[in-house]
């Protein structure tokens, strides 16, 4: 990124598929001069249903109004096949594979949300970003589930 600022929604504590949905509908809906760019990390502990709720996030009308979306983790694998071809992004194991990709992923004006659950690591995609040193505007929310 060169100069300007990132709004950055860190929502990397938890996840289940009405807050996925809820926080997707904040980054869509989130003023801005850039693109809207999700970072997804796999929901944990949803049974049997699993892939399917991860898959059926691609069907949510807020998906519609976000650029770019990275999914991050074996569950999220589901999503990223389910997503359509203008607005997938990169598909990684963990976390930490997705920092190296940062810097071409995110510019100046955008605005990225993180979201997963804790194990999943996606405030090491928040650090990431802040790093860049273009994080002006943040904002953290941690829901209770």
């Amino acid at each position: 990124m060169n100069g300007g600022s990132v709004t950055l929604l860190d929502d990397s504590y938890n996840a289940n598929p009405t807050s996925m949905a809820a926080a997707l509908a904040v980054l869509s809906a989130t003023p801005g001069t850039g693109r809207r760019i999700a970072y997804l990390g796999d929901m944990k502990e949803l049974g049997p249903e699993e892939l399917p709720l991860h898959a059926g996030l691609a069907a949510l009308e807020a998906v519609g109004r976000i650029d770019r979306i990275h999914c991050i983790g074996p569950l999220m694998k589901a999503l990223h096949a389910a997503l359509p071809d203008d607005r997938r992004g990169a598909w990684y194991a963990t976390s930490a594979q997705a920092l190296p990709d940062l810097a071409d992923q995110v510019a100046a004006g955008d605005v990225v949300l993180a979201k997963g659950s804790l194990s999943m690591a996606l405030a090491r995609i928040v650090d990431g970003i802040r790093e860049m040193g273009h994080a002006a505007a943040s904002s953290h929310n941690k829901e209770a589930e």
